[in-house]
């Protein structure tokens, strides 16, 4: 299915999941062709620019960069459409850029763009067992695969929260070791995170694997799955959310380098 045209939604109402996460529930649109099951996509925030009350929607053709939105990538964490709404979960960073701080100040009312989301990122639920790993920024993801995990699943989640009240209630099947970290430092790169999947006793049968996070740790992670652990490709999920030291702009131009 191909992804949706751009639109423009407004915020119906926030919520403060924990100290630092920030739900933002949109709305206000048509969603008749907003797609179904997509939990965990990646779609595009389009923020508008100080003292912007249009938002453009891409194509954005020759427009200079002052006169677009700032984009950010985020992914979907629900879609409500008996209730038309669309829910987003913002990690909420000290220093907050663009989309942080749109979320902090975002009241019912406000308008933002909205295009995607893309296919959905969900681990197969038909493996013998499961390991998830990842900080803040992948959280909303992952929360969306444990909502989809059968009763019976085991496995492993490593989770990186930046303060112990970070903790989220998510349905983890009771064959789920799952070890929250509290990593109050996430601009350090993330080695003990590295070390405590590495530690893992690996389970029997095939896995599925679910990774994602900052880009260095998650390749470090990659190289230890593919190298050591023989994970066959359409078996592993891992994606770098972000990258220590550079914005999402930059990030995205190393991620397309890597890939091309």
């Amino acid at each position: 299915m191909p992804r949706p045209a751009p639109r423009i939604l407004e915020v119906l109402r926030t919520e403060n999941l924990t100290p630092n996460m920030k739900r933002v529930v949109l709305g206000g649109g048509d969603l008749s062709d907003f797609p179904e099951n997509h939990e965990s996509a990646n779609f595009k925030l389009l923020i508008p620019r100080p003292g912007q009350t249009d938002i453009p929607l891409p194509p954005f053709g020759d427009a200079p960069p002052e006169e677009r939105p700032i984009v950010r990538t985020y992914t979907l964490r629900h879609f409500h459409r008996e209730r038309g709404e669309v829910v987003v979960d913002f990690m909420m960073h000290a220093d907050h850029g663009p989309a942080s701080g749109w979320a902090a100040a975002a009241r019912p009312g406000d308008r933002v763009g909205f295009a995607g989301p893309g296919a959905p990122k969900f681990a197969d639920f038909h493996a013998d067992w499961f390991l998830f790993a990842g900080d803040m920024s992948a959280l909303p993801a992952i929360g969306a695969n444990i909502e989809r995990l059968p009763a019976h699943a085991r496995g492993y989640a490593v989770l990186d929260i930046l303060d112990h009240a970070d903790r989220q209630d998510l349905p983890f099947p009771p064959g789920m070791e799952v070890i929250w970290r509290v990593n109050p430092n996430p601009e350090q790169p993330a080695v003990g995170w590295v070390d405590t999947i590495v530690g893992l006793p690996w389970l029997d049968g095939s896995p599925s694997v679910w990774v994602a996070g900052e880009s260095g740790a998650v390749r470090a992670v990659r190289r230890y799955l593919t190298q050591e652990r023989q994970i066959e490709r359409q078996r592993l999920y891992a994606s770098g959310y972000w990258q220590i030291g550079l914005t999402e702009d930059r990030h995205q131009l190393e991620k397309r380098k890597e890939k091309g």
